[in-house]
């Protein structure tokens, strides 16, 4: 038979003061300034197999709505096909768990170009990288700091310590 034995250990003084805000302040970075950004399509074709967001007009925003059961005014896939009357994107459709997208199907959609109000393209973001990777930084820096002993004087009187009389 197992049996296992939880044993909670304390350490002296004052626990890890700044962990829980450096801890938030940190997802909160990564979780608002990922390293990529879509930006506006100039050109009417963009290129093949890139990485796209469709903007949809109403019409085709209800009718996909209807179809998916979730209410959609844009879709996000790789660009399989551009011509002067229509777009073809590949679409991953998912549950998002703890913000992580978990594919359930993939499907290939069609939009004629009256349909689409705005094509952007994902690209790489310097500075939406720089924010996370100082974000980070300064959160490792916080944790590292608390606990190799920058949490603060315990507070308490020792010997010595007290009021001369």
């Amino acid at each position: 038979m197992l049996n296992l034995r939880f044993t909670h250990l304390r350490r002296a003084g004052p626990g890890p003061s700044g962990l829980g805000p450096a801890l938030a302040v940190g997802l909160l970075a990564v979780g608002l300034a990922g390293c990529f950004s879509y930006q506006p399509v100039l050109d009417a074709n963009p290129e093949p197999d890139a990485d796209v967001r469709l903007r949809l007009a109403a019409p085709a925003a209800v009718t996909l709505s209807e179809r998916t059961g979730r209410s959609i005014r844009s879709v996000e896939g790789t660009l399989l096909a551009a011509t002067p009357d229509s777009l073809t994107v590949e679409v991953r459709w998912g549950a998002v768990y703890a913000g992580t997208p978990f594919e359930g199907r993939r499907d290939i959609l069609a939009f004629h170009r009256s349909e689409v109000l705005e094509i952007d393209r994902r690209e790489f973001s310097r500075t939406r990288t720089g924010i996370v990777a100082a974000g980070l930084t300064g959160v490792a820096l916080l944790i590292l700091r608390s606990f190799l002993g920058g949490g603060g004087d315990a507070g308490g009187v020792g010997p010595g310590d007290g009021d001369p009389l």
